[in-house]
């Protein structure tokens, strides 16, 4: 049966309050907001996820009424959430592009050819017959996109679904969502203003109210409105501090001991590297999806054992029988809600204190969770009824807790809002010269002000190693590879936008 609009009315649940809105097949919408206003929440129950405590979502063909009864929900609207993980089913990537696919009654053959078809279009045609599990956190996502994307539903809800991809990547799925954005209606829930500013109509979630703000540019090159709504500007933010002026760039003396050393170590194929990391270092890590950052992560974590060579953390050889680094290294994946163990977000992060400890020191550790926005009706809700950036601030402030020497950060910043951004920022440059921290992200305007050095992995391969402050000389060859650079001599709109 055709649907060719979608009506919210009066939809209340939790943090929602009378929302309202209509999405119409060929329109793009932009969802922006704080953390924990209720956008993830709402997603959900437009998917048929969760259902609202009142209020409704209305299929509508041609202004006519229709009845979910006799409209598979699932097909009708696809669904591509911030964890991909969470999402995939099939013991190959194969199995995965073709699972929806054989479920609608395709034929196989026909089925087989198009699965060789969607995997060229997302880069994964070398991959299929590989595990999901084995995929990158960006493959992985390019993976759920198209599985989802080739059940050709009417409407698709994207949950910050193109955040963790380098920028051919993200390229690559728009261009898929391009071949249909006639014939499909898009929300694309994000805090990513590069991609807000494409949509048709930007709204913007806050306290659980939706207000319309119509077209996006205006709103997105004038930094006073988006700061006042906590959303990131068109105008890299990264440049400033929370209050608006320029960081304090000056070099520290860095000691020249190496706390961290590769020598000639492969990783399974995936990673070949021999470097040196100086203790108080701060190195930034970017290139392409699957090009071997989390795995560089994960070793210097002693998670995974080289297959050759030899890795030494702290002046001492990593082996089987010696390999406890949990105490001095610290490490913060991209999908925190995927190893995240404590009942709520206060146990999250106090995790190894013990019960007398953390009633003793509960005052302390209030002020410390409010210091990265957890106040304390959301430190005492479960991890599950946080959204994803909430989740995000519990994961970083359970990691820096100890006081680490070596922090290592997997796309730290994905999922958090403006506010959420410039304190994390912030502290990191508190901490320069303190710790020493390996930063992976594909967005080099989050650290081109707070780093000192610049890696640039691809094909699990080291390809470029220089001071943070001579990224530009490369900007060529880093583009290239996929990386967001900043962009130059780009300025912030200050008229006033009326709502």
């Amino acid at each position: 049966m055709p649907v060719d609009e979608l009506q919210g009315i009066d939809i209340e649940y939790r943090l929602l309050h009378n929302i309202h809105f209509s999405l119409k097949r060929g329109e793009v919408l932009a969802l922006m907001g704080p953390n924990g206003s209720g956008k993830s929440t709402l997603a959900r129950i437009i998917a048929g996820l969760t259902l609202p405590a009142s209020g409704e979502v209305i299929p509508l063909d041609h202004g006519k009424k229709l009845s979910w009864q006799n409209i598979e929900r699932w097909q009708t609207i696809g669904f591509i959430g911030q964890h991909p993980r969470r999402q995939t089913i099939g013991a190959t990537v194969a199995e995965e592009l073709g699972f929806g696919l054989l479920n609608q009654g395709h034929k196989v053959s026909e089925v087989r050819l198009r699965v060789q078809q969607l995997a060229h279009e997302i880069g994964l045609e070398k991959q299929l017959n590989q595990s999901p599990s084995s995929l990158s956190g960006g493959e992985r996502q390019r993976l759920v996109f198209a599985a989802v994307l080739a059940l050709k539903p009417s409407f698709l809800i994207l949950d910050e679904s193109l955040t963790m991809l380098d920028s051919r990547s993200q390229e690559r799925c728009l261009r898929l969502l391009n071949t249909r954005a006639a014939d499909m209606g898009q929300i694309w829930i994000t805090h990513d203003p590069e991609l807000a500013v494409k949509a048709d109509r930007l709204l913007i979630m806050r306290d659980g109210r939706m207000q319309d703000l119509g077209e996006p540019s205006g709103v997105l090159n004038n930094t006073r409105v988006c700061r006042e709504y906590s959303i990131r500007s068109l105008f890299p933010d990264s440049t400033f501090d929370e209050n608006g002026k320029k960081p304090d760039t000056k070099k520290k003396k860095i000691t020249q001991k190496n706390i961290l050393e590769w020598e000639k170590t492969q990783y399974s194929s995936r990673l070949e590297i021999s470097q040196k990391v100086k203790a108080f270092e701060f190195i930034g890590i970017v290139g392409p999806s699957g090009s071997g950052k989390s795995t560089l992560l994960e070793s210097a974590a002693a998670l995974i054992k080289p297959d050759t060579g030899t890795y030494y953390a702290f002046g001492q050889e990593i082996t089987k029988t010696k390999n406890d680094l949990r105490q001095k290294v610290r490490l913060l994946l991209q999908e925190p809600g995927e190893y995240q163990i404590g009942r709520n977000a206060y146990h999250e992060v106090f995790y190894l204190q013990s019960r007398r400890i953390k009633k003793e020191r509960f005052n302390e550790n209030m002020e410390y969770l409010k210091a990265f926005g957890i106040p304390e009706n959301l430190a005492n809700r479960p991890l599950e009824n946080l959204s994803g950036g909430e989740r995000q601030k519990a994961a970083i402030a359970a990691a820096l807790e100890s006081l680490p020497e070596v922090l290592l950060l997997d796309e730290p910043l994905i999922g958090l809002d403006l506010n959420g951004r410039l304190y994390i920022q912030s502290f990191l440059r508190e901490m320069k010269g303190k710790i020493s921290i390996l930063y992976v992200t594909h967005d080099l305007s989050e650290i081109t002000d707070i780093a000192d050095r610049l890696w640039l992995i691809e094909n699990g391969r080291l390809k470029l190693d220089c001071l943070m402050e001579d990224w530009f000389k490369h900007r060529e060859q880093l583009q290239r590879a996929g990386i967001h650079c900043p962009k130059a001599n780009q300025q912030p709109e200050q008229e006033n936008i009326t709502n």
